[in-house]
């Protein structure tokens, strides 16, 4: 497996792949099934409507911007160019009335 960039950092897929010796096709599959496993353990947890400690509300925010960054077969938290369409499309292109 090449590295997809050229500082030398593997991203989050690359080393699945390699600690688990599997195909990078593999490793994004492995992934997307835990995204979408945290994605459905959170919203239940959610939806049990307790009130949450302010410090337990962060790491709920946290777990559920997953998609955004690993979404798309993307790794938008090692290479955060993946987050330039999200961030212009919230905050700089206006909204189609």
């Amino acid at each position: 497996m090449q590295p997809q960039n050229n500082r030398d950092v593997a991203n989050c897929m690359e080393c699945y792949a390699s600690e688990h010796n599997v195909t990078e096709e593999v490793a994004f599959a492995a992934v997307d099934s835990m995204i979408e496993d945290e994605w459905k353990t959170t919203n239940q947890s959610i939806k049990h409507g307790c009130q949450q400690l302010p410090a337990v509300q962060r790491v709920v925010n946290f777990t559920l911007s997953g998609p955004v960054y690993y979404g798309d077969r993307k790794d938008a938290f090692t290479f955060s160019l993946h987050l330039d369409d999200i961030i212009k499309s919230l905050f700089v292109k206006p909204i189609p009335i």
